[in-house]
């Protein structure tokens, strides 16, 4: 074998032992819930499917914090059908501190696959990660938050598949 053959097998050789390897699940990935304080939830619901008969999406991350504090650092629902109607699938379930007054919410897609009456399509995701604040009061009202998202709006055609483009709101 030449050096750049053997050169070439090694650079493989690392990529292939990197890929899936990452310590970013390792590292605070756990639900952090200060003591006391009544349990909330954060859920993902899709609304508006249009001609979706299905929209299976993967959550990359979920993180819910409040002042300086981490409240939730993982993923409950990692993969999901937002299609059906009505349904609201748990991301995180939290607890808030007194003195609290707002959280912070963040949800990165890891990407997921829409299926129509006549195909199948791949859906881009990656870069796009949800980040939006909740009042506390609101949520206290039901004990949860519903991230409503329009997915007849949010997932665009684009080359061979579709790209997720969000259009949601936040509802208590």
């Amino acid at each position: 074998m030449t050096r750049i053959s053997i050169g070439l097998a090694i650079l493989l050789g690392l990529l292939a032992y990197g890929c899936g390897h990452s310590n970013h699940d390792a590292v605070g990935a756990s639900n952090t819930t200060p003591e006391g304080g009544v349990p909330f939830s954060l859920r993902l619901a899709g609304v508006d499917a249009g001609d979706f008969v299905s929209a299976r999406m993967r959550i990359e991350s979920v993180q819910v914090s409040g002042g300086s504090a981490v409240l939730a650092n993982a993923v409950l629902t990692p993969e999901l059908d937002l299609a059906p109607a009505g349904q609201a699938h748990l991301l995180a379930s939290f607890k808030v501190p007194a003195g609290i007054e707002e959280v912070d919410f963040a949800v990165a897609f890891a990407g997921g696959t829409v299926s129509t009456a006549k195909s199948k399509l791949d859906v881009d995701a990656q870069c796009h990660t949800l980040r939006l604040a909740g009042k506390v009061s609101r949520i206290a009202e039901r004990r949860h938050a519903v991230i409503q998202l329009d997915l007849a709006r949010s997932l665009v055609p684009s080359g061979a598949g579709l790209t997720l483009v969000p259009h949601f709101e936040l509802v208590y």
